[in-house]
Order: structure tokens, then sequence, then C-alpha cells
């Protein structure tokens, strides 16, 4: 993995395009124009030339977790999915194999029960 002292030594030292940057190291220029813009506002911040890039490539990483969105996965939905695996398990006793419900299925009732929830997380779980 590569370190935003790369990122910004290519740019600044090299003078390579963030495109260039990010065909180089094999990363999404998205996350080179991250780390750059970072870099940029740090250092219109503190205004010591000198130890600027130390500061900041020394400094812990900083992730904003507000703009996630809310838990899919409640408690309620874990409890409907068990319920469908226990009467899968009941099946599975009395030979109904073909009469399981697969992820599909259970994704399927969940949604129309209204829960907003993706195949992944029930997969997953």
């Amino acid at each position: 993995m590569y370190t935003k002292q790369e990122i910004i030594l290519r740019k600044y030292r090299e003078g390579k395009s963030q495109r260039q940057i990010s065909r180089e190291l094999g990363i999404s220029r998205i996350t080179v124009k991250k780390y750059l813009e970072e870099y940029e506002e740090y250092k219109k911040r503190e205004n010591q030339q000198d130890s600027v890039l130390v500061n900041y490539l020394t400094r812990p990483p900083v992730y904003n977790s507000s703009k996630r969105g809310k838990r899919r996965l409640t408690r309620e939905v874990q409890e409907i999915i068990d319920c469908l695996l226990e009467e899968n398990r009941r099946k599975m006793e009395r030979g109904m194999r073909k009469q399981l419900f697969k992820k599909r299925d259970i994704l399927e009732i969940l949604l129309e029960r209204g829960y907003e929830i993706g195949y992944t997380t029930v997969c997953n779980y």
C-alpha cells in the first residue's frame, strides 16, 4: 500500500499529475486528489513551510464518519433471519431440501416487510 508521502513527493518533487501518480501507483485518482487537497489545506493552516510536510505526514489519520448511513442490520432483522434459518433447519430434518429459503428468498422476504437491506448484508449475516 502506498502512503501519503509517496503521493505528495511525486506531485511536488517530480511534478507529476494526479492521473500519472494514480496510474503508476495503481490507486484511484480520487484518493490521490484527496491526499493532495488535505495536504494543501494543512499547508494553508500552518504557515511554517519547513516542517509542514513532516507534521502532515506524521499526524494520525482523521476519518469523517458523519456521512455514513444508519446500520441496516438491526436486532429485529437478525431475529427474522434467524427464524427463517431455523425454519430451514426443520425443513432439512423432514427431507424438504427443495423448499429451503435461499439467500435471495430471505432478502425478498425482508424487502417485502419494508426493511431496507442489501443482499451482501444478508449473505454476510
